[in-house]
């Protein structure tokens, strides 16, 4: 008997069976975007009235040498902070400075211990006095210059440090930046020209 054609039910059915499997197999669809990872900021040059004479000291206290160094190195490796290597010395605080990464150093020069008072200076040569006055100094943020416009922060030791300023004039806690934003391998630093005052 001859066959009798197909019917568009029939048709329509066959179509369904075909191409279903293939849907099946498609994994959904168009896949999804990834997350998207926001850039990270562009490096951040060095600024301030002193910069200049810390880059013309040249060997391992120059900026452009800081930059590769652990905070504590670059620290022991700068001429005009050598009363602040003697103080993390004297605190035994070598420990925190090798853990520490992407946090803020506020870093008073020689002239800044100068100004200090003789009960001061006796206070900050025991370990603990010195220890204090350390992790006053450091806040564990990674601070940029956009970061001291009229902020406060939190130190390592829990005391309020005030950063007031704008353009090239910042100060924190009183103490004028000689030199803001210097970056080491682990850490920013900033050269002040006294001790800072704490909340």
């Amino acid at each position: 008997m001859p066959s009798r054609p197909l019917g568009p039910a029939a048709l329509l059915a066959g179509a369904v069976l075909v191409f279903a499997p293939l849907t099946g197999c498609s994994g959904g669809g168009v896949d999804a975007p990834g997350p998207v990872v926001a850039a990270p900021p562009p490096p951040e040059k060095a600024f301030g009235q002193a910069c200049t004479a810390l880059s013309g000291n040249g060997g391992g206290g120059s900026l452009d040498a800081l930059g590769g160094q652990p905070v504590l190195t670059a620290i022991d490796q700068t001429k005009d902070l050598g009363q602040l290597s003697a103080l993390i010395k004297t605190a035994k605080a070598k420990d925190i400075f090798d853990s520490m990464e992407n946090v803020t150093v506020f870093a008073p020069n020689d002239a800044a211990f100068g100004k200090l008072t003789e009960d001061q200076k006796k206070s900050l040569a025991t370990q603990q006095g010195a220890g204090d006055l350390v992790r006053k100094l450091i806040v564990v943020r990674d601070l940029r210059k956009d970061d001291l416009q009229d902020k406060q922060y939190n130190s390592l030791q829990g005391a309020v440090i005030k950063a007031t300023g704008s353009g090239e004039d910042y100060r924190i806690g009183g103490a004028q930046v000689l030199c803001g934003s210097i970056k080491t391998a682990n850490a920013r630093l900033a050269v002040l020209d006294t001790v800072p005052a704490f909340g």
